[in-house]
């Protein structure tokens, strides 16, 4: 960056108050980043995402498409057909790899699945930006792959969120229990440790289950765990759409009000079972403004600025105190949400 930064983070929290997370260099502004400045027209930036019918690579892809449009840059997007579609990923970006572009997005399927077709990316020097999910950085090495910076959520500091806003919600000493997502899944994996070391000592985790991001078998698995153990208090899962099925699965067992679900991602879905009296809280993420900053990184690096390493993205804990402001803005973060501009 131009100018000397610091870093800072600032948590904001207190009984009945909403929790604010922000790690992420210093130079911020009200909203959602501001595009770069430079005139970008001419600047071609593939995007290399998970499926866009999921709300939340959808939301992605919006913020990136909003921030190319803003500085005149030319986006090509492509998805996977599903989560785990490894192999057609790979291929769609070995596509745009042969065609040229001048800067590659991506938000791989899995940590390594990328790495061949980035590799002659790496050599020629084109800047990649990884989103969302961290590429394996000693696979990265092997195959040749140097990464110019990530643009994400600290999955441990959105997994920690959600153990704050659970304690706030559940007798201490109470039954809790955790519905993952695909059990070999970084992130996932991820928030389930920053959750767990949350609320250690303080809440009983009684089982953790693997619903591989899949909203009928969250419901599924939430309906078992709730026959087998009628102490549950809580629950929480790393996944907006699995919390949706939780929840009516604890509706369904005539609990609602009295089980609580916490769930990461803060989808429009979620924000409005909020406002509808259903799920208590929910850890929204941001992925319309990764997805901002992702192009923003681009453009960055593009023109010879020096960039962050590494681009840590807010979470936000969403009650029915403030689910009516994020969910007006919806997806991008609240009106008076400070965001980091770390490109600036």
């Amino acid at each position: 960056m131009a100018h000397r930064t610091t870093r800072k983070r600032l948590v904001l929290a207190a009984a009945g108050t909403s929790l604010i997370v922000v790690s992420a260099l210093s130079g911020c502004s009200a909203g959602t980043a501001g595009a770069d400045s430079t005139d970008a027209s001419g600047v071609k930036i593939a995007l290399v995402i998970k499926p866009l019918d999921n709300t939340y690579f959808g939301a992605m892809a919006q913020g990136a498409e909003k921030a190319a449009k803003a500085a005149g840059a030319k986006l090509t997007t492509v998805a996977a057909e599903t989560v785990t579609d490894d192999s057609g990923q790979a291929t769609k970006l070995n596509a745009l790899v042969t065609a040229g572009y001048d800067c590659y997005i991506v938000n791989p399927t899995s940590q390594t699945n990328l790495l061949t077709g980035l590799a002659p990316v790496s050599q020629a020097g084109t800047p990649i930006v990884n989103l969302d999910l961290p590429i394996d950085t000693k696979a990265a090495d092997a195959a040749g792959v140097k990464l110019t910076t990530y643009v994400g959520t600290n999955n441990e500091t959105a997994g920690a969120a959600g153990g704050t806003a659970m304690l706030g919600l559940v007798p201490e000493g109470g039954d809790v229990a955790l519905i993952g997502g695909l059990v070999a899944d970084p992130g996932s994996n991820a928030r389930l440790k920053g959750f767990t070391d949350k609320v250690g000592g303080k809440l009983k985790i009684t089982q953790t289950v693997a619903a591989d991001f899949d909203k009928a078998k969250a419901k599924s698995a939430a309906a078992t765990i709730l026959i087998a153990n009628p102490n549950i208090k809580g629950f929480f899962t790393p996944s907006g759409d699995m919390a949706m099925g939780i929840e009516q699965a604890v509706e369904e067992a005539g609990l609602k009000g009295k089980v609580a679900v916490v769930g990461v991602d803060g989808t429009q879905d979620q924000l409005k079972d909020i406002i509808a009296g259903g799920q208590p809280a929910a850890v929204e993420q941001f992925p319309y403004l990764m997805g901002e900053q992702s192009v923003q990184a681009c453009l960055a690096a593009h023109s010879g600025k020096k960039i962050p390493a590494k681009v840590e993205t807010p979470v936000l804990i969403v009650d029915k105190k403030n689910a009516d402001a994020a969910l007006k803005n919806f997806p991008a973060p609240p009106a008076d949400f400070t965001v980091p501009n770390p490109f600036e």
